[in-house]
This record gives structure tokens, sequence and C-alpha cells, in this order.
């Protein structure tokens, strides 16, 4: 199995002092990470019990329900008390109440420190469409003990899944209802900006996503070659030529221009862009699925579960298939079907990793780099064994700091930190399981 690489020492790596130091830090803020849960566990059940009471008195009056007023005197009241805006106020009653009197386990959580506001507010939110509360609590029984080892990005898409498997109603059912609100709207900024949004069918948007991502990429690109290319010489920053052919716009700017491009002229012509690019949707399709046996629902990258029938149809236009094969009981990627080695590799690790394997970090796997947990200039073998999905930002920071990565069984890592903390990660599971067994 291969081990923590052997860096060489790099120049600033702890002394036993400041070691020393940085873990009693540590302990600290986890300690105060704990009380600050406790403590948002304690506000919840307070504005959930207010809110309560507020409902009390709108059921009293006859004519309570047509306005909802000791509702809004209730927010007012608590608005004014604590400086908040009525609207914000609201919110967060509406939150609190649902967590508490939907949510218990959830609530329970955070009140031990286990997890923290922003787990219960996704844990909430995925499961918040599951109408009965013995269905509610078999979801939370599944997801907080998840929740307690992942960051809050992490536990989202996981949580749409486990709470997609519980909810009574088809995804297939609810896709078709929830069409019905696509839209797009204009909300005026300041400075002379506006935000255009456009609410539509998760693949479509995620894979219109894509494609500006994948533009913005091809612009970075294009520029470069143009620089290293102008008159046979790459030009120095200082010279005027240089300023000429390079684009210092970041990927979230470029998503935008290239985003009004596409909508005003159909093509990013403001890029130069002379090629087509097309969006890469991955998605995950049971077989079951896929053949018709049964309405489960598909999985898409970066967003969770989606209906079957756009499942398929994507299927029956996509190019070529990858048969992912997962362990029946864990969910875990155990391979992928593919003929070519090198290229299996690298289809397999996409697969498996999904992101960057560094916890919380959501860059796409096939945005990152894929490396050598041991670099092979030190014998590291070019093995799935032995490599894994980093993005830049922290590949850098695996080569030139005191960090250290280590593969372990079932694509886990574990990350060894300059302060001395160990951190295992596990790669995403896919935790879809059919509503029904298959026939064979």
């Amino acid at each position: 199995m291969p081990r923590f690489e052997d860096a060489d020492e790099v120049s600033w790596g702890f002394t036993p002092a400041e070691r020393s130091r940085t873990r009693a830090s540590i302990e600290e803020l986890k300690r105060i990470r704990a009380e600050r849960a406790r403590l948002d566990a304690r506000e919840a059940a307070l504005l959930a019990d207010v809110t309560g009471i507020a409902l009390e008195q709108v059921a009293r009056d006859p004519n309570g329900s047509d306005h909802a007023f000791p509702l809004r005197s209730m927010t007012a009241e608590l608005a004014l008390a604590l400086k908040e805006s009525p609207r914000a106020m609201q919110s967060r009653m509406d939150r609190a109440h649902e967590l508490v009197s939907k949510f218990p386990a959830t609530h329970e959580a955070l009140s031990d420190g286990r997890i923290t506001e922003r787990h219960a507010r996704e844990i909430v939110a995925a499961g918040a469409d599951i109408p009965e509360p013995e269905a509610r609590e078999a979801y939370e029984r599944e997801v907080v003990p998840l929740a307690a080892t992942r960051t809050p990005h992490g536990i989202k898409s996981l949580a749409r899944q486990i709470a997609e498997r519980h909810h009574p109603t088809t995804l297939a059912e609810r896709h078709e209802r929830a069409r019905a609100d696509r839209r797009t709207w204009v909300e005026d900024l300041p400075d002379g900006q506006a935000m255009l949004g456009i609410i539509g069918p998760a693949v479509a948007i995620h894979a219109a996503h894509d494609r500006l991502t994948s533009c913005g990429e091809e612009v970075k690109r294009d520029r470069r070659a143009v620089v290293r290319d102008l008159d046979g010489v790459e030009p120095a920053p200082e010279d005027p030529a240089y300023a000429k052919y390079t684009d210092d716009r970041h990927l979230g700017q470029l998503r935008a221009d290239i985003a009004l491009d596409l909508l005003l002229c159909g093509l990013p012509t403001g890029h130069e862009l002379e090629q087509a690019i097309t969006a890469t949707v991955e998605v995950v399709i049971p077989v079951t699925t896929l053949a018709g046996l049964d309405d489960g629902p598909a999985l898409l990258a970066g967003y969770g579960p989606i209906d079957p029938d756009t499942a398929r149809r994507l299927a029956g236009t996509a190019v070529g298939w990858e048969r992912v094969f997962l362990h029946p009981d864990t969910g875990a990627l155990l391979t992928v079907d593919h003929h070519h080695p090198t290229a299996a590799q690298r289809r397999y690790l996409l697969a498996r990793d999904r992101t960057c394997r560094v916890p919380g970090c959501t860059v796409k796997a096939k945005h990152a780099d894929i490396d050598h947990t041991i670099p092979w200039s030190r014998g590291g073998p070019t093995a799935v064994t032995n490599m894994a999905a980093v993005c830049e930002q922290h590949h850098m920071m695996k080569h030139f700091s005191p960090w250290r990565f280590e593969q372990l069984s079932r694509g886990r890592m574990r990350m060894r930190s300059p302060a001395g903390y160990d951190y295992v990660h596990a790669a995403e599971t896919i935790y879809y399981l059919p509503r029904t067994p298959a026939p064979f």
C-alpha cells in the first residue's frame, strides 16, 4: 500500500513550539465550534417555541389565517429585540421551527456539537419535502451520522440521495410537477450591474455551467498560445504586446462574459473561439433504470438525483458508455469497464473521486490534476492505488508544504497535516439503492 511520500524538508516547517501552539489553537477552535453549535441549537429551540406561540394565536383568531397577524407581530417583536430586519427574522423563525418540529434528531446532533448549523440546514433542506414523520425519522437515522464526518457542502449531495430513497413519491412525478416552475428573472444590483437568474431542469443548468467553464478554460489556453507563438518569441510582461494577447479575467468573470455572448449572439464571438465547445454531463444511471425495470433516480455529478426519463434520454444520445461497478452493500466504486489501461485508469479515477480529494474542496475531478500520491520520481507506481484527483492549488500544497498523503483501501485517502493531525477522506459513495429489488 503506498505510504506517505518522503518529501524533502521545507525551510518553513514547524518548530516543536509552533506545532504545540498550533495544536492547542486547533483544539480550542474545535471546542468553540462545538459550543457555537450548542448555542445555535438553543437559539433554534427558542425561536421555534415563540413561533409555535404565534401559530397557536393564529389558530385562536377567527380571521387569523387570512393575514397571520400574530405571526407578523411575533416576527416584529423579535426583530426589534435582536436588531434584525423582519424579513431576516422571519426566515430564521421558519428554519428553526422546521428543524425543531420536523427533524428532532438533527436538532439533537446540533445540541451535542456533533454537527454545525450549516450541516443542519443542508439536512433539513434535502428532507423538507418528505411528508411522513416515519420516513423523515428513517432519513435522519441515515444522514445525521454521515453529516458528523463531512463538510456541509459534502453532505449536501448525499443528503439529497438519501432523502430521495425515503420519499414516498418518485422523483419522476415530482420532477414533472417542478418543471412547471421554470422561469427567468432579473434583479437590479448597485453600480450599474444586474443579475439574470434561470430556473430549469438540473441537467440543463449544470450542462450550461459546464459549457461556460470549458469555454473559459479554452479562452485562457487560446490567449497563452498566442503569447507563446507571437513572432516566435514570448514577450516580456512589460512589453505592450504582452498585454494585448493576455487575458487576466478569472474563470467566474469569463463564465459571465461568455454566457452573455452566447445569449446575445448565439456564439462566444467576443472571445474569438472558432470551434464549438460542448458541455460534458456526468450521470450515473442504474442498469435497472436504464432498462426501464424501475423508475429509480439517476445521479447528476455535483447535484444529486435526477428523474429517470431525463437519464434515459441522455443515455440514448451518449457517444459511449462506461460501466461503473459498485459494491452492492456499501455503494463504493469497485471498477470501471474499459479496454485501454491508461485511459481506463483516468476514467476510473474521475468516476471514483468526482472532486478534488482534499475534504471540502469542490473542484470537479475532470478539472483537477491526476496526481501520483507517491511521486513517480520516487518510485511511485502509475496505478489507481497510487493516484488521485487533486486540484492545482492542493497539488501545489502537497508538494511544497509538509502535508503528507497516503492511499488506504477502497479509495480512502489519509492526509497528515503539518500540525500532526490525520484526516481520513473516503471517495464519495453513491447512496442510490433501487426502490425494488432487481429481477435478476
